[in-house]
């Protein structure tokens, strides 16, 4: 694959993304998300529950482009794979990995 079309195409697997010649640019920006995790407190290891499950994640990789077309900056988010959940068994005592201090209401 060309290397500036595999450059401009946005990976769909953490895999994909790190195996990509751009490797370092998305391990940077996970890397950061995950200290924006740590800095902001938003996450607390605990035991999980007798029978319950762990919700999965996934990493969500974004090209941000400038007006001109040029890569503006790269952007990782991990985000909840909450469709796991079934209502009633598991949908009402899960938390997500995560949160945002908007989202969030009084």
């Amino acid at each position: 694959m060309n290397k500036a079309i595999e450059i401009l195409k946005d990976p769909t697997t953490y895999e994909e993304a790190m195996s990509r010649g751009d490797a370092r640019h998305w391990k940077r920006v996970c890397a950061e998300e995950l200290e924006e995790f740590v800095r902001q407190y938003l996450f607390s290891t605990v035991p999980r529950p007798i029978g319950r499950k762990v919700i999965g994640c996934k990493w969500i990789f974004k090209t941000k482009l400038d007006a001109e077309g040029q890569i503006e900056c790269c952007k990782a988010r991990i985000v909840a794979q909450g469709f796991s959940q079934i209502p009633g068994i598991d949908f009402d005592e899960t938390f997500a990995p995560i949160t945002r201090h908007q989202t969030l209401r009084r």
